[in-house]
């Protein structure tokens, strides 16, 4: 499983209606970048050390992270569903995230609908705006 971190024009990422980032998009600006690099496949391993290969047409890499070790632990970005997403993103990654929202004229926005800033912290104005203590 894991944590998503969504690049959207979206109200909220998860819904099927809403501007959209196309895959051509995401394409041009990944080629665009040279911090980026379009891989297409992925080789991942598990806790057990059984690898496998993940394949999307759209799978790209952030070549400057700074806890990049190649193709063991990489900052993978891929398009879905007319987002952009990683999974378990770090803070450095947040903040290369919200630069390509930025770009893309888009935000970034968590699982839960939070949206983060440009320091990868979730906004102190989205969380005024979210009556979490209604909840309980």
């Amino acid at each position: 499983m894991g944590y998503d971190v969504h690049i959207t024009r979206k109200d909220d990422w998860s819904e099927t209606e809403g501007p959209a980032i196309s895959r051509d998009e995401w394409l041009e600006y990944v080629s665009g970048d040279k911090s980026m690099q379009l891989e297409r496949e992925a080789i991942v391993s598990n806790e057990n050390g059984q690898s496998f290969s993940v394949q999307d047409e759209t799978l790209s890499v952030w070549k400057h992270w700074s806890a990049r070790v190649e193709g063991k632990n990489e900052a993978w970005m891929w398009h879905s569903a007319g987002n952009v997403m990683a999974k378990n993103p770090d803070s450095e990654m947040l903040r290369k995230m919200f630069l390509i929202a930025d770009a893309l004229g888009a935000k970034l926005q968590g699982d839960d609908g939070e949206i983060y800033n440009s320091i990868g912290l979730v906004d102190r104005q989205d969380r005024a705006k979210k009556k979490w203590w209604k909840f309980w």
